[in-house]
């Protein structure tokens, strides 16, 4: 685990959150691994849980009630967020995805006690405000997360971050929002404290590369990026840039819509991280 520490010159109580993302839930996962989260996050007690997308592999995904019954559970620790993200509105398999929505899913989130399921909407606590969003099917699929096509679909986004809270946005791919942020420093997204995604998968680097290259040089680069590109900057754990930021390598590393490379998920080790944020001593 990474259990990286955030500073903030925000008057906040030190908090500490659990972040999760890319289940990529398909129709035989293991409840064994929703267990070994759950017990994971009972011994580390955080104060708040994210999910930071793709919670389904596929969106055509019916049969969901194992997972509702996790985000349940997940509840009763500590308040849980969520977004969703590309796969949460795609059916089929790689190299042939349909845009479809999982209105199932969304019903039953919204549904859930202490849940709350973000698309360009807030949630406050205290001193500290989450935010979410998702982009669309076309920026991820039919564009291949082109930046031109983020930045449209984010100045569309209506939801205004507070300037006196400690800000922690939740967007699944990071493959474009710190290059966004350094290139328009007025836009509400620059009020976000820490910036959490998902997406990457690591990399594709085995986490005994990627967290002593996280570390020591201070980089978040990985091998490959799920849009196909060699050694992305925003691929793994702590981002080094203008706004602090987080990437999770993904609870499923290899998606059941890969078929025979799934085979070999069960190789790559299934942990949250767990953030901390602490205010700055004045």
């Amino acid at each position: 685990m990474h259990n990286e520490t955030f500073y903030t010159n925000k008057k906040i109580n030190d908090i500490k959150i659990a972040v999760i993302s890319d289940i990529h839930f398909y129709k035989n996962y293991k409840q064994k691994i929703f267990d070994r989260i759950i017990k994971q996050i009972e011994i580390n007690k955080p104060d708040y849980i994210t999910i930071v997308g793709d919670i389904l592999d596929s969106s055509d995904i019916d049969n969901i009630q194992s997972l509702i019954d996790f985000f349940s559970q997940l509840a009763k620790i500590a308040p849980t967020i969520i977004i969703t993200g590309n796969h949460d509105e795609k059916k089929g398999h790689m190299g042939a995805w349909d845009y479809q929505q999982n209105l199932l899913l969304t019903k039953k989130i919204k549904l859930l006690e202490n849940v709350h399921l973000l698309n360009d909407e807030i949630w406050q606590d205290n001193n500290i405000t989450f935010y979410g969003f998702n982009l669309s099917y076309n920026y991820y699929e039919e564009t291949n997360e082109d930046y031109n096509v983020f930045c449209k679909e984010i100045n569309n986004l209506h939801t205004n971050l507070p300037s006196t809270t400690y800000n922690i946005t939740l967007c699944h791919s990071p493959i474009n929002i710190y290059t966004f942020i350094e290139k328009n420093s007025n836009h509400n997204l620059n009020k976000s404290d820490l910036i959490l995604s998902g997406h990457m998968h690591n990399g594709c680097l085995p986490f005994i590369i990627s967290h002593p290259l996280n570390k020591i040089f201070k980089t978040s680069r990985g091998l490959i990026s799920p849009t196909r590109k060699f050694f992305p900057k925003y691929a793994q754990g702590r981002v080094y840039k203008i706004k602090d930021g987080y990437i999770y390598e993904g609870l499923t590393k290899l998606s059941n819509s890969t078929k025979f490379f799934h085979k070999f998920d069960c190789l790559f080790r299934k942990n949250v991280e767990f953030l901390t944020i602490k205010s700055k001593k004045q």
